[in-house]
């Protein structure tokens, strides 16, 4: 089954059983994303993404650069483990990890979570793609796709029992709109995609395609 279904059978779950107030809430704080113009904000193509430093889920810093391996490297930004879209669209990159690999394309995941949460990410999903803490979010602020909760959001996660202080090591109270960017050895930006949407996702198998058919240089999905 292709993500988007799932996606779209998760999606109407939580519709059934989601108090309407509850996704109102989340729905004005996607419009404010979209009225705030992010993805304008945030890098585009062809913008040099920086150098800097992750941690492994063995605590280990690296530098961005040295998952370069291949071709191309695929960015997968996303909210982290607790979020259950996200890790729809996790395992359906591992499950497609050897068909990346013979595209001339790594993948690594990245989010602002502590590296312990980022290991029980990895474990439950069963993932060998490299999963990564950006230490308060300083790479994905340098791009550009963090986003400050508003204060409804932030209510209705901690009634949720979401304790992002604890998630993520701060008090920031900040998430990244869920984005796949993929760089080619010169850490340029080559591809994009970008969903204020966090219920939505790019489909894997369509990034796929675009790096098989060479067209990932001169094609954006935003």
């Amino acid at each position: 089954m292709k993500l988007e279904k799932q996606l779209k059978v998760m999606r109407d779950a939580t519709m059934d059983r989601m108090p309407r107030s509850i996704i109102q809430v989340f729905k004005t704080s996607i419009d404010k994303i979209r009225k705030d113009q992010l993805k304008n904000r945030a890098f585009q193509i062809g913008d040099i993404v920086p150098n800097l430093p992750l941690t492994t889920i063995k605590k280990e810093s690296v530098l961005l650069s040295e998952f370069l391996q291949k071709e191309f490297l695929v960015l997968n930004f996303y909210r982290g483990g607790w979020c259950p879209y996200c890790n729809l669209e996790l395992r359906e990159y591992e499950r497609l990890k050897k068909d990346f690999d013979s595209a001339k394309a790594s993948i690594i995941g990245i989010s602002a979570e502590i590296p312990d949460r980022t290991l029980q990410t990895a474990n439950k999903n069963t993932l060998t793609i490299p999963l990564l803490t950006d230490v308060n979010a300083k790479l994905m602020k340098e791009i550009g796709i963090m986003f400050r909760l508003d204060k409804a959001s932030k209510q209705e996660y901690e009634n949720f029992g979401m304790d992002f202080a604890q998630i993520h090591g701060n008090t920031n109270f900040e998430l990244p709109v869920p984005a796949v960017y993929v760089i080619n050895k010169k850490m340029e930006i080559v591809f994009i995609h970008f969903e204020e949407d966090y219920m939505k996702r790019l489909e894997p198998i369509t990034l796929l395609n675009h790096l098989k058919n060479k067209t990932v240089l001169k094609q954006s999905e935003l």
